[in-house]
């Protein structure tokens, strides 16, 4: 009414607000719900604005930023080794996630303790949502990393949550042992599977016994449940099959069971290990081992070893080995010493490699490194930055990336070839040919004083030094040297770029020669009435022919061949595969990686790989097959692993019948 001047106007009638007119009493009310509407969204834009200026960028992108950055100009100039990166990375990637949370938490830390205005909001920190994309493609490169190095349960490291094993973290652990003692006849190959448990095996039976212990451990929530379950935890033992012993144990989790078994010294020992550390001891016949998840160590052992390790976190030790060595797949470190045969190492290996006293060839081949050499009097060591080496015999060849290279004292012919890294050298005399190759380090060569030889050096972008009385020539930013020492000889060949170059000559002793091989003892042949014969050959071949037709042959290295009176027989190659052939036509076949194959009298075969996967075909030809996952197979898969196994099987039989011939004809 303020808003009239005097005289005002009458109220309004009594009734009904604003008069009788219903429609503007409707309109009325809709223009009062839209300006409360207006105004809660003009209340929310302020209070957003208000939000909006109290908001701060956090810190965590630029830092990203600039650590990416620094990172790929390590990587493009070579001071940091792409491969070196991507192992840190793999095994270190979750504390990215530890840094952005300790970041994001002193921010806050930061804005609470410095706001003073209670009537104002808290400012917030914020990532933005290119941040937070580029802190997630790191976490999916952190867990591609974590798997190509074999750590696929990277979130279990050490243990796996899953609904077989889950009793493991809610019920008690409950342990019992089990021994088992029973006859092992001579000349019997043993075979062992553990799915889940240590094995540990050792040639000190001296009674022609296999003695085996179990320690079981259970994880239930009752006694009865564990006892039920020790039970059943029982290994399949089968030794009808001549010249055959298998130890199987079954898959039960959540339990285990770790085997030590001794056996007599000459027996030929195969074993698959799931989950579990693997060691065999003082074996003198051939041992062949697949690891999926454990360390393994061998010692004493004078047989071949062959080996395969499929775990990126899994290591390999061997000690006191007279026979050659081969081991293949992916692991960690690698140990060797006193190795009397060859040695071979294939696959990626992320931590030491320590070789030490090895009399037999080397071979050393990563996606990353290639080193090979004829004997190794002092020791090697390779890591993912160094690679380090003295009293080497050659011929030495070496490449490498992104490592520093130190090799003292190495004889005869040398090759390496190196980039992003540095090369010394130190050559002992007998001299050979040395082609030093590098880019992107320096190079420096010590040669013996006395020597004689064809040199060349060159080097870009750098220095060149050298205490042989040679001119230097220098063209652009290139410089170098070349001419013949003394008499001349071996050719001695440097070339680096981006790295400065050094040729120093010293006072350098030979390598002490090997010892002598022991003399080979001499052929003998003996003849019996009835027929029967034992013939040794120089190389250490023995043949044992029986009177009933049997007969026996076995090699130092590894080879070994039973043939029963009854046609049955038993073929032990010297790469550790096996070939077991019964009377009714059965065939049993082990390869040297360990699978296993079956194919018995009545068409029924049995299929066990290395990797897990089982197939079962019956004489009716249903066929039930699954792979390491639990996935059914398909036919076409099937019918490729059988066909591919049959195919192998039947080269063993073909390597076996030659065996035969040849040593036979030797025999007479």
């Amino acid at each position: 009414m303020a808003g009239y001047p005097p005289p005002y106007p009458p109220p309004p009638p009594p009734g009904p607000p604003y008069g009788p007119d219903w429609k503007y009493q409707r309109r009325m009310l809709r223009e009062q719900a839209r300006a409360q509407r207006d105004m809660i969204r003009a209340q929310r834009d302020a209070y957003r604005a208000q939000v909006r200026a109290m908001r701060r960028t956090s810190i965590v992108g630029p830092l990203l930023v600039v650590i990416v950055g620094i990172v790929f100009l390590l990587v493009q100039t070579g001071r940091l080794a792409s491969h070196s990166l991507w192992f840190w990375y793999s095994r270190w990637w979750p504390l990215l996630l530890v840094s952005v949370g300790l970041v994001l938490l002193g921010e806050w830390l930061f804005d609470h303790y410095t706001h003073h205005d209670p009537q104002q909001p808290q400012p917030r920190r914020t990532l933005g949502g290119g941040v937070f994309t580029v802190v997630v493609l790191l976490i999916i490169t952190g867990i591609i990393a974590s798997a190509s190095r074999g750590n696929a349960d990277f979130f279990a490291h050490g243990f796996s949550l899953n609904p077989d094993n889950i009793d493991e973290f809610l019920g008690e652990k409950h342990e019992s042992d089990q021994t088992i003692d029973q006859a092992f006849p001579a000349n019997t190959t043993l075979t062992i599977s553990n799915p889940r448990g240590d094995i540990s095996v050792s040639g000190t039976s001296d009674d022609n016994r296999i003695h085996i212990a179990m320690h079981k451990v259970v994880y239930t929530r009752s006694d009865s449940e564990a006892a039920s379950k020790a039970q059943q935890l029982v290994p399949q033992i089968i030794s009808t099959t001549p010249g055959n012993f298998t130890v199987d144990l079954p898959n039960m989790a959540p339990a285990l069971a770790d085997l030590t078994i001794t056996v007599p010294a000459s027996t030929p020992t195969t074993i698959n290990a799931n989950h579990g550390d693997v060691r065999i001891h003082a074996i003198q016949g051939p041992v062949n081992i697949t690891s999926n998840h454990g360390d393994v160590e061998v010692s004493a052992i004078t047989g071949p070893v062959i080996t395969h390790i499929n775990n990126g976190d899994s290591s390999f030790s061997a000690h006191s080995v007279t026979g050659p060595i081969s081991v293949e797949g992916h692991g960690h470190d690698l140990t060797l010493s006193d190795i009397a045969g060859a040695v071979s190492l294939g696959g990626d290996y992320f931590g030491t490699t320590h070789l030490e006293h090895i009399n037999g060839t080397v071979r050393f081949h990563t996606s990353r490194t290639d080193f090979q050499l004829a004997r190794l009097d002092g020791q090697v060591e390779i890591n993912h930055s160094d690679i380090s080496g003295d009293q080497i015999v050659g011929p030495l060849t070496l490449s490498a990336g992104n490592k520093n290279i130190s090799i003292e004292r190495a004889s005869g012919d040398v090759s390496v070839t190196n980039r992003n890294g540095s090369i010394d050298l130190t050559s002992a005399p007998p001299l050979g040919n040395v082609n030093l190759e590098n880019r992107n380090g320096s190079v420096n060569l010590t040669l013996p004083e006395q020597a004689g030889f064809t040199l060349q050096a060159q080097t870009s972008n750098g220095d060149l030094e050298s205490d042989f009385d040679l001119p230097t020539q220098e063209s652009n930013n290139r410089k170098s040297i070349a001419g013949t020492i003394g008499k001349g000889g071996p050719l001695v060949r440097i070339t680096t770029s981006e790295g400065d170059l050094s040729v120093k000559k010293a006072s350098l002793s030979p390598l002490p020669p090997p010892p002598p091989m022991p003399p080979s003892p001499p052929r003998l042949s003996i003849n019996d009435g009835d027929g029967s014969s034992v013939y040794i050959g120089k190389d250490g071949v023995r043949i044992v022919s029986g009177s009933d037709g049997s007969s026996v042959i076995a090699g130092k290295d590894g080879l070994r061949i039973n043939t029963n009176a009854d046609g049955s027989s038993t073929y032990v190659a010297r790469d550790g595969t096996r070939l077991i052939t019964n009377t009714d036509g059965t065939s049993i076949f082990t390869t040297r990686e360990g699978t296993r194959y079956t194919a018995n009298a009545d068409g029924s075969k049995s299929y066990v790989g290395k990797d897990g996967t089982r197939i079962a075909i019956n004489a009716d030809g249903t066929k039930t097959a699954i792979d390491s996952r639990g996935k059914t197979l398909s036919d076409a898969q099937i019918n490729d692993r059988i066909h591919q196994i049959e195919a192998e099987m039947q080269r063993a039989a073909q390597q076996r019948d030659t065996e035969r011939r040849i040593q036979k004809a030797r025999q007479h």
